[in-house]
């Protein structure tokens, strides 16, 4: 039987952005021969294919495949791979990460293995495999991971996505097997227990903390009401309004609202808490929810003169990242109530003459080189951070990986690293260690104000080593 001339051609499907292809069932061949023949074409969920995952991703995937090609022709027997992991497909309630923080990750993803292979140093070199672990891939992934694992030399996983629960059935398989993860956004104090998981964000204790020095800094007299998603399977929002409410002394809680982000219209009621917020005696708002619903609360706050003439301050965690950007329209309308966040990263960080950045990481994002971010992507954004928290998760990977100079470590070699308490970073998110166990310890947290339109302001670092210690503004 002869092979048939064509094939359907794959096309993008625009809500997964995977490259599905068509089984072809060729009829004519049927008939002669009394078989239905049908070819099916498929990125594999593991790849470095530019076109695997959307348009949006295409240059970066593009500069991935081109650096592996690299690493495999100069290093054929002296290097690993790193597996980038994040959620490509499902709806942004469902993985809590937009398409811009998707292409950021990778794009500092990338940056932290383009530094790294062109040190002059011995080996192990760095290759990515990027996948998605999003609520309908991650099986498909895992079995092509496990797969692979030997052939490609996989020795770590970095990325992960948010603290959702496609992200944490995703960790506990990669932790059953043992496998080194170092996740860039996992802020939810429910994941310490898996082996193997490393993080370079601040935890949501340390971020509540932090939230709390800077409204009690704004306002001595503070008169708080904590807003909060009553989806207790949302693990960033439980764990933040949890530490939130445990934070607060009796006298500073006004009172506590909620809602409820998976009914039909949870805007409605934030807008009626908007009201209740308006008509009491707090002064400011403490936001435990995901950033696709603020918007809500902030114009119903808006609309109220009674919190637009006292200025009411509204303070939540890093989700609120996912709000910037330009707006059609500005989300709020009154200028006087102020919107701040505990960031992961920010531009300022990597830009600042001071801060506790280092100038080997600012060199990094800057332009002065052909491999730094700027230069590569002169037209993209550092303002959320997503970027900069991504290349140094990957950068931890890859300081574990160096624990090994010239030999090829296992993936559990990297786990046990990982979590052993003693690895240091100078990060581009600024310095700090990896406890035993995996969290971050003594991390440095950009406070930043977010507007109406979009933009993003650097206002001040907070140290959650230091309960005590006042917000220290920024250079």
């Amino acid at each position: 039987m002869s092979r048939p001339d064509r094939v359907l051609k794959s096309f993008t499907r625009a809500r997964r952005r995977r490259r599905i292809v068509l089984v072809a069932s060729i009829a004519a061949l049927a008939l002669v021969a009394g078989v239905v023949v049908s070819i099916v074409l498929r990125t594999a969920p593991l790849t470095d294919d530019p076109g695997a995952f959307g348009e949006d991703l295409t240059e970066v995937m593009e500069r991935i495949r081109l650096e592996n090609a690299e690493v495999e022709k100069r290093h054929p027997a002296a290097h690993v791979t790193i597996v980038a992991l994040l959620p490509m497909s499902g709806e942004v309630s469902e993985i809590s990460m937009s398409r811009q923080t998707i292409r950021h990750g990778l794009q500092g993803i990338h940056l932290a293995q383009l530094w790294r292979n062109r040190l002059e140093q011995s080996p192990p070199y760095i290759k990515v495999l990027v996948g998605s672990n999003g609520p309908d891939d991650w099986a498909a992934t895992f079995a092509d991971l496990e797969r692979r694992a030997a052939g490609e030399r996989i020795v770590a996983v970095t990325g992960l996505g948010a603290s959702t629960e496609s992200t944490r059935k995703s960790v506990a398989d990669l932790s059953e097997r043992y496998y080194g993860m170092s996740a860039a956004v996992i802020t939810s104090d429910e994941f310490g227990p898996f082996k193997g998981l490393a993080r370079v964000a601040p935890l949501n204790r340390d971020q509540a903390q932090a939230v709390l020095r800077l409204a009690r800094h704004t306002n001595p007299v503070l008169k708080a009401i904590v807003v909060k998603d009553r989806n207790r399977g949302d693990s960033y929002t439980k764990t933040l309004g949890d530490h939130f409410t445990r934070e607060l002394e009796d006298k500073e809680l006004e009172e506590t609202l909620t809602f409820d982000a998976g009914a039909g219209s949870p805007g409605t009621v934030l807008g009626l808490n908007a009201e209740r917020i308006c008509t009491s005696a707090a002064n400011t708002v403490l936001y435990a929810g995901r950033a696709d619903h603020l918007p809500a609360l902030m114009a119903g706050l808006s609309r109220h003169a009674k919190c637009a003439d006292r200025g009411i301050t509204v303070i939540s965690g890093d989700d609120v990242a996912e709000l910037t950007g330009p707006v059609k329209q500005p989300m709020w309308g009154d200028q006087a109530i102020r919107l701040f966040y505990t960031a992961l990263a920010h531009s300022q960080g990597v830009t600042q003459p001071a801060g506790p950045v280092i100038d080997d990481m600012k060199k990094r994002f800057g332009d002065g080189s052909p491999t730094a971010y700027r230069a590569l992507y002169p037209k993209e954004s550092l303002d959320d951070g997503m970027a900069i928290v991504h290349h140094d998760a990957m950068y931890l990977a890859i300081r574990a990986v160096e624990k090994f100079a010239g030999e090829l470590p296992t993936a559990r070699d990297i786990a046990s690293v990982l979590t052993s308490g003693t690895l240091t970073l100078a990060g581009a998110s600024g310095p700090f260690t990896i406890g035993d166990g995996g969290d971050p310890v003594g991390k440095n947290i950009p406070i930043l104000q977010l507007g109406p339109d979009g933009s993003a302001t650097f206002s001040r670092w907070a140290d959650p080593a230091s309960a005590s210690s006042v917000p220290r503004p920024g250079a």
